[in-house]
């Protein structure tokens, strides 16, 4: 599927703030690491916290430069999946130049918003209701420290998904993840938007995300097929049946074990006061 293969970046690109802070001096320079903390920083600062689908499209832009244009191969998503230590020691090297960025892209959005304020108040008619010094104050006393709080937290809830399906038998395990190719938030699309194949609702996953409390939104909950593959929990089991179905020692169980391995360290890395 077009949208989704898009979003494919590494098995190792797992969870919040996990897939922007992968990176490694044979892949990033120092100053693209940077820019990757401001945006997720300025992101932050007007939408929260950002889930796996969200950081994997932002990975995205810098990943596509390694792409062979002869084979068409990642060469930068299999030097990781050959050896993803690469990911702990990429984090290890640069997660304050990741923090520095961050703080930097949250403290632009700030201002921005403090601009976009003073100007509504300028431009306002007098029936309109102007911006009070306590709701500029609000804007001023923001802090990046607890947006990347925000930020870090949203990562329990992927670990919290990945300790339920690990306790599965493989059998069972397999049978779940693998079932959302064919759900039709997986399914290409051809140049008319139609599916290029009948799609099957995976029903049994989505039955077994809502009675473990993954998903508990009325609308994800009765509509047909899986939440977007952009957000939570589509996002990181779609991931985990890429990797999986792409390179063979990489089975289902591998892959959880390893996201859940590598948030524990990112979050370690980001320790804010």
């Amino acid at each position: 599927m077009k949208k989704t293969k898009v979003f494919f970046v590494s098995l190792i690109l797992v969870l919040g703030l996990a897939s922007a802070m992968i990176i490694s001096s044979q892949l990033y320079i120092k100053e693209q690491v940077s820019e990757i903390g401001r945006r997720v920083g300025s992101n932050s600062y007007w939408f929260g916290s950002m889930g796996l689908g969200e950081l994997l499209a932002l990975n995205y832009n810098y990943v596509y430069a390694h792409l062979n244009e002869e084979t068409g191969e990642n060469e930068w998503r299999n030097m990781l999946a050959a050896n993803p230590t690469l990911a702990y020691t990429a984090v290890d090297l640069y997660s304050t130049d990741f923090l520095e960025g961050f703080k930097e892209g949250f403290e632009e959005g700030k201002k921005e918003n403090i601009i976009q304020m003073n100007d509504y108040n300028t431009q306002a008619e007098d029936s309109m209701e102007l911006y009070s010094n306590y709701d500029f104050d609000v804007v001023r006393n923001r802090d990046y420290k607890d947006y990347l709080r925000l930020n870090l937290g949203n990562m329990r809830k992927y670990q919290h998904l990945i300790d339920d399906l690990l306790k599965l038998d493989d059998s069972k395990l397999n049978s779940l993840i693998n079932s959302i190719t064919k759900d039709p938030v997986a399914i290409a699309l051809d140049e008319n938007w139609e599916p290029v194949e009948k799609p099957i609702e995976a029903k049994e996953l989505k039955n077994w995300l809502v009675s473990n409390g993954h998903i508990n939104n009325a609308w994800e909950m009765s509509t047909s097929g899986m939440p977007s593959y952009n957000y939570f929990p589509t996002d990181i089991i779609l991931l985990t049946r890429r990797i999986s179905s792409s390179y063979p020692d990489w089975t289902n169980r591998r892959t959880l074990e390893e996201m859940k391995k590598f948030s524990v360290h990112v979050q370690n890395k980001l320790q804010v006061d």
